[in-house]
């Protein structure tokens, strides 16, 4: 009996991890376009995540995007990372926003004690199915569209 429960437990583990490690890749179902303009979005809400956390470390909360914004070395990593995962995007110049990217809107929220933020990143150009990437403090990395749109 013990080693059935040692088994499940197993089991449910690796089925845990599997999910969220499969969770934070781009869909591969997606067109050549969607994909390429999927993985900028995903690209910066993991430069966000990166920056936020290196922040919180040395300043004991996360930052407002208006911080991360006007730090310099900030954009440059930014940009540096797009460039390097996706290469076509090495001109990209990100805006303070709420408007960061052509066609990519920002919404950017700071808990008031500076202990969390949630970060939305929304397709404009998605007219049809609002493809949205979302992430938090946590750094998981979600996506979304609306009810009646295939992810």
């Amino acid at each position: 009996m013990r080693n059935k429960g040692i088994s499940l437990a197993a089991v449910l583990l690796i089925l845990a991890l599997a999910t969220s490690l499969r969770s934070q890749n781009p869909p591969a179902k997606s067109s050549g376009v969607d994909h390429a303009n999927r993985s900028l979005a995903i690209g910066l809400l993991r430069t966000i995540n990166t920056a936020e956390v290196t922040y919180k470390f040395e300043h004991g909360t996360y930052a407002t995007w208006e911080t991360l914004g006007a730090s310099g070395e900030f954009l440059e990593r930014s940009l540096q990372r797009l460039a390097r995962n996706e290469p076509q995007f090495a001109d990209v110049k990100l805006s303070n926003g709420p408007e960061i990217l052509p066609g990519w809107m920002l919404r950017f929220d700071l808990v008031a004690d500076g202990k969390g933020y949630d970060v939305l990143l929304e397709d404009t150009t998605d007219e049809a199915c609002g493809y949205a990437a979302v992430t938090d403090e946590r750094g998981v990395i979600r996506q979304s569209k609306a009810i009646d749109c295939e992810i």
